[in-house]
């Protein structure tokens, strides 16, 4: 597999959860029922917002991630800082993201489920590698350009 494939099905792959996680958000604003004054309970309140705030910053870190990977014109912008970062919060996401599928695949009967998380896994793998080559041509780069 050439780096610059990887490269590119990574950004498709972090396109692809970030286009997931905002169509699960619009569903579930758009088809689940608040049942709290029936149940008697309050509003999710503030951890409702607490979610949504770690979800918006999740999917930023991924754009942010799909751009560096996927656009050569876009990796020269911003502080190398920010590039290193960026592209080492969406591996870690991608790591815990396959973690936590594979605890779920394993706790399963055999059946769809398991299926559809060995194929999050193989996503998130995938991403991941792609992440770890942005982050050696980041320190690559910062190497040249500290030696010239």
């Amino acid at each position: 597999m050439t780096p610059l494939f990887l490269r590119r099905a990574g950004a498709a792959i972090l396109g692809l959860e970030v286009a997931y996680l905002l169509l699960m958000q619009l569903s579930m604003a758009v088809f689940m029922v608040d049942t709290s004054e029936i149940d008697h309970t309050e509003s999710a309140g503030s951890g409702a917002l607490l979610f949504l705030g770690a979800e918006a910053a999740a999917v930023l870190v991924l754009l942010w991630a799909a751009a560096l990977l996927a656009l050569p014109s876009f990796a020269d912008k911003g502080p190398t800082w920010a590039r290193v970062a960026g592209l080492g919060l969406a591996t870690a996401v991608q790591v815990l993201g396959a973690w936590s599928a594979t605890a779920n695949a394993l706790a399963q009967d055999a059946g769809p489920d398991v299926v559809i998380n060995g194929v999050m896994v193989l996503f998130a793998v995938i991403a991941s590698a792609a992440c770890l080559l942005g982050l050696r041509g980041e320190f690559r780069r910062t190497e040249l350009t500290a030696t010239a």
